[in-house]
């Protein structure tokens, strides 16, 4: 009675489905998005409702869900509905499990937040203009400080050449940060950058280890190369070479920042059709109440509480996920996948 007063009035998209993805039950609001009656949803599948591709990539999440038993949680994604109407959803689907923890299928929410979507935009619009209007004139300093360490405009004394040295260093951090910005703001897009294959070693993280060189060697930190660490042979991955890089930083500058004196060690495993892939560091633990707040916006006592916001969604938009577990010997390790 009260699942049934549920699926009748609640304003979002619920679902049930089968191992085999067909409908067992749905929400009103579901058959009126679908054009149709519940009724006629009952038995059928997204294969009955969204074209070829859309209804694939449906089948491959819910799949992954009921294998890896790993929710997903507003993940946002773009939607055409049989009446052509384009709207933003967000969608959060787990495992549905008996009474003696098999798994029958799936049970999904859907809230639509086109409303949402579009504000969101419009600020990340403002912020691509702030950051692309300040990377102009910070590229032209860096430039000329540059040529006068080159000596251009005459010889300079060490001292001096130490000083500009050191300038520009700090300058070209600024850069990284305002491209990384500018790669933030293009997140919310229609589309996704381009995908290409890429080292995950070599183009990803040894280039963000050595920007972050000085504070690894400031802070004591080393490299732990001995769990499960990423092979030394050439991993290839299909991703935005850009977004990856975004994680990968927020999961270093966070794995400084707390486990001062210790260590950081990246994880790899070959699932098969995606990777598994982890960035564990030696720092104190996340509060259990706190494991899934950590990736919502402004969550952060001590920082902007974006980075893993972020990073969570970037993975989410390439058709993987992320989340976070206390390892065996009581530190953090952020685990996250990516499709093949």
């Amino acid at each position: 009675m009260m699942i049934r007063a549920l699926l009748q009035g609640f304003p979002d998209f619920i679902y049930f489905k089968d191992v085999h993805g067909r409908f067992l039950s749905v929400s009103n609001v579901c058959a009126l998005y679908l054009n149709t009656s519940v009724d006629d949803i009952i038995g059928k599948t997204d294969y009955d409702f969204f074209s070829r591709d859309q209804a694939d990539e449906i089948s491959l999440e819910d799949k992954r869900v009921m294998e890896t038993r790993e929710p997903v949680k507003d993940k946002i994604e773009r939607r055409v509905s049989p009446d052509g109407k384009e709207i933003w959803i967000s969608v959060s689907k787990a495992a549905w499990e008996n009474s003696t923890g098999e798994v029958v299928g799936i049970i999904g929410v859907c809230r639509e937040v086109t409303y949402r979507i579009e504000n969101e935009r419009h600020i990340l619009d403002m912020v691509s203009i702030a950051t692309h209007d300040i990377r102009g004139p910070l590229v032209s300093i860096g430039s000329m400080i540059k040529l006068l360490m080159r000596g251009t405009f005459g010889l300079i004394d060490e001292s001096v050449r130490v000083t500009l040295s050191d300038i520009s260093a700090r300058i070209g951090h600024l850069e990284r940060l305002v491209n990384e910005y500018l790669c933030k703001s293009s997140m919310m897009n229609v589309k996704m950058p381009v995908k290409e294959h890429c080292d995950l070693r070599q183009d990803i993280i040894d280039p963000i280890l050595d920007e972050y060189l000085p504070e690894l060697e400031e802070n004591k930190i080393r490299i732990d190369n001995r769990l499960g660490a990423i092979p030394s042979n050439r991993i290839i991955i299909k991703a935005n070479a850009s977004w990856i890089k975004i994680v990968y930083r927020n999961l270093i500058r966070n794995a400084i920042k707390y486990a001062v004196s210790g260590y950081i060690a990246f994880g790899f495993e070959d699932r098969g059709d995606y990777y598994k892939l982890n960035v564990y560091n030696s720092g104190p633990v996340v509060p259990e109440e706190n494991t899934t707040k950590i990736f919502e916006k402004f969550e952060s006592e001590n920082s902007t509480g974006l980075g893993l916001a972020i990073s969570r969604n970037l993975i989410l938009k390439h058709g993987g996920n992320m989340w976070y577990e206390n390892t065996w010997d009581g530190h953090p390790n952020f685990i996250f996948t990516i499709p093949k």
